[in-house]
């Protein structure tokens, strides 16, 4: 098998020994290398040439969504997640403007986490909820988080009944917060919310 190779760079141990632990089941993906600094990771990458990379925005010695940039110049090929455990839309957008693909926060269990990385795999945006609360928080203060669950649950493919048993509403409540997300987002359907809503990195496909 051809395993995509990970580089970790986080001045955690812990945090860089978590990820590990969680892809002990995923024979696809090998972690190749690791640094706990911005310093030792622009040094190291190049010789691993990894596939994926996740990077902490919080380093000693640097900005991980701006350091992003710097390594993608060394990496060109490899695709590149922001870690944190305090998202914030600045910081997001800082990083997708420098190349970043998968918004993840440290929170996240391990089921996410793995979504996440299949969405890399695939050339895919992936946004942490936490972090696409954030953005809708920044955009409007209207947006409420029921709302934006309600819109991932659409986004998921799926009914109103299998949103509303997903997040514990009746199919009415869903249809209501619908029908208040169509207003906000000044549109008429629900593809045209979906679409929009995944166009603007608010929520992953």
């Amino acid at each position: 098998m051809n395993k995509k190779k990970l580089f970790l760079i986080d001045d955690h141990k812990v945090v860089r020994n978590g990820v590990k632990a969680m892809l002990l089941a995923r024979m696809d993906i090998q972690v190749v290398g690791e640094a706990s600094s911005g310093r030792e990771a622009l040094v190291s990458i190049a010789d691993y040439q990894p596939d994926l990379v996740f990077v902490d925005l919080k380093l000693p010695d640097a900005n991980g969504a701006e350091l992003i940039g710097e390594l993608k110049e060394l990496v060109p090929n490899a695709v590149f997640g922001l870690l944190t455990a305090e998202p914030g839309a600045a910081d997001l957008e800082r990083a997708k403007i420098n190349g970043a693909l998968a918004f993840l926060t440290k929170d996240m269990d391990t089921s996410e986490y793995l979504k996440a990385i299949d969405h890399l795999l695939l050339g895919k945006i992936y946004i942490s909820s936490a972090f696409s609360a954030v953005m809708m928080e920044s955009t409007d203060a209207s947006y409420t988080p029921r709302e934006m669950e309600v819109l991932q649950g659409f986004a998921d493919g799926l009914s109103y009944k299998e949103i509303g048993a997903r997040l514990g509403m009746s199919a009415r409540t869903v249809e209501t917060h619908k029908n208040s997300l169509l207003k906000k987002m000044e549109v008429k359907s629900i593809v045209e919310m979906v679409r929009k809503a995944i166009r603007d990195g608010h929520i992953t496909a």
